[in-house]
């Protein structure tokens, strides 16, 4: 989000340097032609163009009984499309925020329809089964719809394209700017604890013992993880429990890479696929569809002539891999040779070919995942964007505790990189005036 210049979540990145490389020049952005595609059992397609235009002469095609839906649904993504957000704390005072809000309130109103609507809700107004069948492919039937909706309406304008790179590289980018700008950082100091003092952050603890003092302690680590396991459980109010007791979580994933010996230039970026009778991994989740995305639009992620293919499996079952890597390591390693294995046995049936050009395979599990982040249940994500959840403002500070704060994936529902980014200006200006300094950012 914020990928072309001018539409609100642009300024984040350029005050980041983001979207800027090494030699102080813009990345490369991919617009696709298509969002995904979705392949069915008797061999029709559904094609997600990025042109709502294009898209909707695809819905016609696909759903001809369902006209008035297409309309209304090609209708509100363009009217989405021009929503320009005003993401951040502005400099210009009440007047600029009352401007900025009068002048979305129509694409506003147009978006809290689709947050308010479940997607499988949605789904069932369709008669054509393609459309119900793709639609809750690509997104879980209790999200909102709003959660699939924005981001096309983003394609629509082209506000929302892939960084060349990826995502190491655009943290490296971050990061550069960040040291340059006198920061520090820690890499392998895994932290243990919120040092407290009379209810107030005075410092955190390493998992070495060592402690780092600082005025203030944010976390944008797992909420979880912050409030149950670095502050013990000490700071949580009856909001957060009944958050922690009740919300639905993303899931976690079981992700497979393949480096394939072939140049795949002529496929789709991101596709759907039927798989006969289904696939059910090790840990009892069944997929009737796997969501494969084959990186030919990023020359950085492969050598020349050679590809990576990707396969995420959506699973809520964490505690099954977690409990197998931690009893029997062996027979982990093997479930997890054995599913990528499976995956390229698929895969062979729609790209036939493929599997004689498999080099590599790679497989990450919900326990790699919480190995790597601390991520409760491994979920990617934090609190799934459902029409409940989206509408629940969660707190930024931690209540009872002086000093300390909340940001990130964790304390907005839905999560996404620019939700960590907003936070993070957000906190810098609020800061800022705090302690008296004058915050320095661009203006909107």
């Amino acid at each position: 989000m914020g990928s072309r210049p001018d539409t609100g979540f642009d300024l984040l990145w350029d005050e980041l340097g983001a979207l800027e490389n090494e030699a102080k020049k813009p990345v490369e952005i991919r617009n696709f032609e298509e969002f995904t595609r979705t392949e069915f059992f008797d061999g029709e397609e559904l094609r997600f163009y990025a042109d709502a235009d294009r898209f909707g002469e695809e819905l016609r095609r696909i759903a001809p009984d369902d006209l008035d839906l297409v309309n209304s649904l090609i209708g509100d993504l363009k009217y989405m499309s021009r929503f320009k957000t005003s993401v951040a704390k502005e400099k210009g005072g009440i007047f600029s925020k009352i401007g900025s809000f009068l002048s979305n309130l129509g694409t506003f109103r147009c978006y809290l329809k689709h947050l308010r609507t479940p997607i499988g809700e949605y789904a069932n107004k369709w008669k054509s089964k393609y459309v119900r069948e793709a639609l809750c492919n690509v997104i879980p039937p209790s999200w909102s719809l709003g959660s699939l909706t924005m981001g096309l309406a983003m394609q629509h304008t082209q506000a929302a394209g892939y960084p060349v790179g990826g995502s190491l590289q655009f943290s490296r980018n971050i990061e550069r700017g960040f040291l340059e700008s006198g920061g520090r950082i820690f890499y392998g100091s895994r932290v243990d604890r919120i040092v407290v003092k009379n209810d107030r952050a005075s410092a955190i603890r390493l998992a070495s013992g060592e402690e780092i003092s600082g005025d203030y302690v944010v976390s944008a680590a797992d909420g979880h993880s912050t409030l149950f396991d670095l502050l013990e459980g000490r700071y949580v109010s009856p909001q957060l429990k009944k958050v922690y007791d009740t919300f639905p979580l993303f899931p976690s994933s079981v992700f497979i890479g393949i480096g394939v010996n072939k140049d795949l230039s002529d496929l789709p970026h991101a596709i759907m696929i039927p798989v006969t009778g289904s696939f059910t991994l090790p840990d009892d989740s069944s997929r009737s569809h796997l969501s494969v995305s084959v990186h030919n639009f990023d020359p950085t992620l492969a050598p020349s002539g050679k590809t990576t293919v990707t396969v995420i499996l959506h699973t809520w079952n964490d505690a099954y891999w977690r409990s197998l890597a931690a009893g029997n390591r062996k027979e982990y390693n093997e479930v997890k040779q054995q599913t990528g294995e499976r995956i390229v046995e698929i895969l062979e049936g729609r790209f036939s070919g493929l599997k004689e050009a498999v080099e590599v395979i790679d497989v990450s599990t919900p326990h790699t995942v919480h190995r790597y982040t601390g991520n409760w249940h491994g979920s990617f994500e934090g609190f799934a964007p459902t029409p409940t959840t989206l509408m629940t403002r969660l707190p930024k500070t931690v209540p009872g505790l002086a000093n300390c704060y909340m940001i990130g994936q964790w304390t907005t529902a839905g999560g996404g990189i620019p939700t960590a980014a907003v936070d993070g200006r957000n906190l810098a200006f609020d800061l800022c005036r705090k302690d008296g300094k004058t915050f320095i950012g661009k203006t909107f």
